[in-house]
């Protein structure tokens, strides 16, 4: 086992030694630095996100090194590479509005630092034509991302626009928008398409509510994707969905019977009652005391407990819920 782990422990330093300063890339600034950079310089903002573990980004890291890329990047950016597993960047992003699901990812913002395109890069597309491709439809003014969904906010409803868009707001956590987009998606599908490919690729990279045709089909039939795909992937596809419902800021305005369909359908993915009940039961209070009925947000939580003593922490939180729209003076009503 010591061997085992020591070998482990070698092989990650061997990748993190691997991901030395890129030629191609300009040595990290401050974001505010850059930002300031990219106005003087009028140059847009190339980042690409990766993880020093990630074999995918190591075999970018190899393609990224080639002169030609070097000499586009030295005229058209300003390139930096994003360490993803350095906190401090994870929070940038964030603070950016900007989601990464895989890496290596580029991100391409203008010189004020809107977003104007994401793209996760395939194996495909690790090639120096490729990467010159992607950076030239990232700073087409009529191509890039942030121009699709403009048009899709002009009105147009073209089933590849949606498609690219609905990715394009999962990506930069504009969930409003993202809903509304995927919805527009499904009215544009024959009924008979509902089971494509594409619209599988749809539920794993931009879904996140369930209340959605699309995925209502998708839930109902489960053993024909489990035959069709992993069945791990397929379950958490759609527990990811299902989830992304549940902790959205409008789930406290969900009818009781969206709640159950959605307890039914975590169900359906063999998820146990417990485990259900527990990712609910937040949820089911804060609805509960928005109605105004503290004595049934009581009564949930200690049938929660069963009976059982309410840890010290959790009872604390219980308690700021019951009594923060009331008197905060007032004792603690759960036992």
């Amino acid at each position: 086992m010591t061997r085992k782990l020591s070998i482990i422990g070698f092989l990650v330093t061997i990748s993190l030694a691997s991901f030395g300063q890129n030629p191609s890339f300009k040595k990290w600034e401050t974001p505010e630095a850059i930002f300031q950079r990219a106005i003087k310089e009028k140059k847009p903002i190339l980042l690409e996100a990766f993880l020093p573990t990630c074999s995918h980004c190591l075999a970018y890291d190899k393609t990224l090194r080639s002169p030609i890329i070097k000499n586009y990047l030295d005229k058209n950016f300003l390139a930096y590479q994003l360490d993803l597993s350095k906190r401090e960047n994870g929070l940038f992003l964030r603070k950016q509005k900007i989601y990464i699901p895989s890496t290596p990812s580029f991100i391409i913002l203008s010189p004020e630092g809107k977003t104007w395109h994401v793209e996760i890069m395939g194996e495909e597309l690790n090639s120096v034509p490729g990467i010159l491709k992607t950076l030239q439809l990232a700073t087409d003014p009529k191509q890039r991302d942030a121009a699709k969904l403009a048009r899709y906010q002009a009105g147009d409803r073209q089933p590849d626009l949606l498609l690219s868009t609905a990715f394009y707001t999962r990506v930069t956590m504009d969930t409003i928008q993202n809903m509304a987009i995927v919805n527009d998606y499904a009215k544009s599908e024959a009924v008979e398409n509902y089971g494509s490919e594409l619209n599988f690729l749809l539920i794993q990279k931009a879904m996140l509510d369930s209340d959605n045709p699309i995925f209502s089909y998708f839930i109902n039939n489960l053993p024909t994707y489990y035959a069709k795909y992993d069945t791990a992937l397929v379950k958490q596809m759609a527990e990811n969905t299902l989830m992304s419902s549940i902790f959205a800021s409008r789930a406290r305005k969900y009818s009781p019977e969206r709640i159950e369909s959605i307890k039914k359908d975590l169900a359906t993915l063999g998820i146990p009652v417990k485990q259900i009940a527990m990712r609910f039961i937040v949820l089911e209070v804060l609805i509960d005391l928005d109605q105004a009925d503290s004595a049934k947000a009581i009564a949930r939580i200690n049938a929660f407990y069963e009976g059982k003593p309410i840890p010290e922490k959790e009872k604390a939180f219980w308690c700021k819920q019951l009594t923060q729209k009331g008197d905060t003076t007032s004792p603690c009503p759960l036992p």
